[in-house]
């Protein structure tokens, strides 16, 4: 009995002339498009062995690896920190309380022996620069504090060509020339602070990288920034 219904069961297995006659192969066509036109030929159908697999797998690695490092080097990278001269900033002139006074400034000015600017290098290596390609050793770079901004103060660099009677003058100890002037009023925002030159995606300009006067990091803009209270 179980010999006669396993004879008349039909196979759940196709024959394989049915599983040939199933494969059908690509058909030549093409599609039409305004802007492109894409044709398919006959291919006959093709089984890919365990190495071919290891293979293609082992290309996709490499493509994504590849990929993320591309995104990875295009992502900006933060600004080098200042690099610091080894010898102090040199002070050249101080203003005296009589030349103050002529000025009608009314401040008592700094002692020299309490005032602190750094110069970076590469601060004083663009200094340098401005002042040989302006055929002028005395080319200085002022830094101004003022009242505005976001923060409720700011910087305000330009150069100058002249020094005023309440002006600190500052210089880098060997990158000459690489003049700094700061007057008498605004050193007292900015004593003890290091100017710098930065290099960035957005550009280059000089920059106060570092006030003990400011609090906090100020505004992402490097300029406006809050008085410590």
């Amino acid at each position: 009995m179980t010999t006669l219904l396993r004879r008349q069961l039909p196979s759940l297995s196709p024959p394989k002339s049915q599983l040939a006659t199933a494969v059908l192969p690509l058909r030549s066509f093409s599609l039409s498009h305004p802007s492109s036109r894409l044709r398919c030929f006959d291919s006959p159908p093709r089984l890919l062995s365990l190495s071919h697999l290891r293979s293609l797998s082992s290309a996709q690695r490499a493509l994504s690896s590849s990929t993320l490092r591309s995104f990875s080097s295009s992502t900006p990278r933060p600004a080098p920190s200042p690099t610091l001269p080894k010898a102090a900033t040199i002070l050249v002139r101080a203003p005296t309380p009589a030349q103050l006074e002529a000025a009608e400034i009314d401040l008592e000015p700094i002692p020299p022996e309490h005032v602190s600017v750094v110069l970076t290098d590469r601060a004083a290596e663009q200094l340098r620069t401005i002042a040989l390609r302006a055929q002028d050793p005395g080319a200085a770079l002022r830094i101004t504090v003022e009242s505005g901004g976001c923060h409720g103060y700011q910087y305000k660099m330009e150069l100058a060509g002249a020094r005023g009677e309440d002006d600190y003058h500052f210089t880098h100890p060997h990158i000459l020339p690489s003049n700094l002037y700061i007057d008498a009023t605004s050193l007292g925002l900015l004593n003890g602070a290091t100017l710098d030159y930065a290099t960035e995606l957005i550009g280059s300009a000089f920059r106060v990288a570092e006030n003990p006067q400011a609090k906090g990091s100020g505004c992402g803009c490097g300029v406006s920034w809050e008085l410590k209270e």
